[in-house]
């Protein structure tokens, strides 16, 4: 057995290699058949066919074998799919049904979310305000004494200012029309110089948000005698 593995392995090939350098690294000249395989890759390449030209015409033929004429525009096939309505009394016709009612009940339910939303909103404000209504009345009050000076009116400017970027609007002056809607006539009188129920005394001023009164102004009003 040592003989055969001798043997084997005295046949095993030796290690080759081949010089494929285009310059002599010992003349330093070009050889010649590196000259010949130059020659031979540009044939190659001047041989090389377009494959755009043969494909277009494989498509064309591709498509054609299919046995189904496809329009240039395709627009008509979607308008055709949108605008098909399944047939009465279908199960399709039931489910679209039953769609539509879903998608309306939703609809409905997200209109009496953001109603609630903004009432809620709306009334968390006015709690606010006429905890704030009776500070209010004793800072009109120091400005009418004009007792809200220095650092008390930057105060005072910041919490009016504040109130009304909520929407929350102070009203009631001397010369008003008297409107029983908004006004709360604490007193009256008659008064030649007035030809409708005028305001001529502000007790109290109003607070409103929109259209909502959070307190009626409480003024004197003058009447016109008759």
């Amino acid at each position: 057995m040592t003989a055969e593995g001798n043997d084997q392995s005295s046949e095993e090939p030796g290690f080759t290699f081949s010089d494929k350098r285009r310059v002599d690294p010992d003349t330093g000249e070009v050889r010649p058949e590196a000259d010949a395989q130059s020659a031979s890759d540009g044939a190659e390449e001047e041989q090389i066919v377009d494959p755009g030209a043969g494909q277009a015409g494989t498509e064309s033929a591709d498509a054609s074998d299919l046995g189904v004429d496809i329009p240039a525009d395709a627009s008509s096939l979607e308008d055709a799919e949108q605008t098909e309505e399944p047939e009465p009394g279908s199960e399709a016709a039931a489910y679209l049904a039953d769609l539509k009612r879903i998608n309306a009940e939703y609809a409905a339910y997200r209109m009496r979310a953001d109603r609630e939303r903004e009432r809620a909103a709306l009334g968390g404000t006015i709690k606010v305000v006429e905890a704030l209504i009776p500070v209010l009345d004793e800072v009109k009050l120091a400005r009418e004494n004009g007792d809200v000076t220095g650092p008390f009116e930057t105060h005072v400017n910041k919490l009016v200012d504040s109130l009304a970027k909520l929407g929350v609007e102070q009203y009631g002056e001397v010369g008003d029309e008297f409107d029983p809607n908004i006004h709360e006539a604490l007193m009256q009188q008659p008064s030649d110089d007035v030809e409708n129920p005028t305001v001529f005394l502000v007790m109290q001023p109003g607070y409103r948000i929109g259209e909502r009164i959070i307190r009626a102004a409480r003024v004197g009003v003058q009447q016109p005698e008759d």
